[in-house]
């Protein structure tokens, strides 16, 4: 049964706005939470841990064929008891990571333990005033980009998604080499420094609310942000300018990239994290996106 505990009045109860971690046994994602959090920090919004316990893990002792091998080669059943408790324990870890990072950022928290597959039951239980963190690598391709596309699409909420190897703890701290770049780029130009923020202009209406939003976003973070004009460019070539300029963090509109897959390769390829704005009015800073 799922139970919800706030943690930490760091807002009103009436936020609505809420930073999205889905956790599970392998949970090794402390960064992922960190970032989670100044996120929430910097929008006003709370953070929320969904602790999944896996319905495949969980109908293994059923299985006839399903054994265990112990350290000392003894082979027995699983038993089902000592595995639930082995699932509660580690939820009980990650709840203690969730609380601890969201006082230090003084954030509202709530954590939750549901049962499912972690990525389809976080993207069908998201709403518009959500921002889902997804790690790109932790499912399959195909699974994760399901997920998003329902996400954005559907619920019409935001995805941040990170790529195996991506220190998005790291995103937005400042190298040593001042920024040589103008305020506004292409894709053909941008040269490695420091961290910047930067924000997706494919030329449409979205595109330009995208861009506002992240500008926002990038003053709140204390991040420098620089404006990418990217219309007609593929995921490949927002990857490259993205590297090049060392980037901390895109905001790209969802409905910018046109493969269901584009946004889990742009984060891999790109080296840092890629916000997917997929809602129409939500308000992080009070301001609607265009319908």
């Amino acid at each position: 049964m799922a139970e919800q505990k706030p943690v930490h009045g760091g807002k009103s109860e009436g936020e609505t706005r809420r930073i999205v971690v889905g956790l599970d046994t392998n949970f090794m994602g402390r960064e992922v939470v960190a970032l989670a959090a100044r996120v929430a920090a910097s929008i006003n919004a709370g953070l929320a841990g969904i602790f999944v316990e896996d319905e495949n893990l969980l109908a293994l002792p059923a299985l006839p064929f399903v054994r265990e091998i112990t350290m000392t080669g003894t082979i027995a059943n699983i038993d089902e008891s000592a595995m639930l408790r082995a699932i509660q324990a580690q939820a009980q870890i990650a709840q203690r990571i969730l609380e601890r990072t969201a006082r230090e950022a003084n954030v509202s928290c709530t954590f939750n333990v549901a049962r499912g597959r972690k990525l389809t039951l976080l993207a069908e239980r998201s709403s518009a005033s959500d921002t889902l963190i997804i790690r790109a690598h932790e499912a399959s391709a195909h699974e994760v980009s399901r997920a998003v596309r329902t996400a954005t699409r559907d619920a019409h909420a935001d995805v941040l998604l990170a790529g195996r190897g991506v220190a998005v703890s790291r995103s937005f701290e400042s190298k040593s080499t001042a920024l040589r770049l103008p305020a506004t780029v292409s894709p053909g130009f941008m040269a490695s420094s420091e961290r910047p923020l930067i924000g997706v202009d494919e030329g449409s209406s979205i595109g330009e609310a995208c861009v506002g939003f992240a500008e926002t976003l990038a003053e709140r973070l204390g991040a420098p942000f620089r404006r990418l004009f990217a219309r007609g460019f593929a995921a490949a070539d927002l990857a490259s300018a993205a590297r090049k300029a060392g980037a901390g963090l895109i905001v790209i509109s969802a409905e910018a990239l046109g493969n269901d897959e584009d946004a889990a390769r742009l984060s891999v390829a790109a080296g840092c994290p890629v916000l997917l704005l997929g809602g129409e009015g939500g308000g992080y800073f009070d301001r609607d996106r265009p319908a």
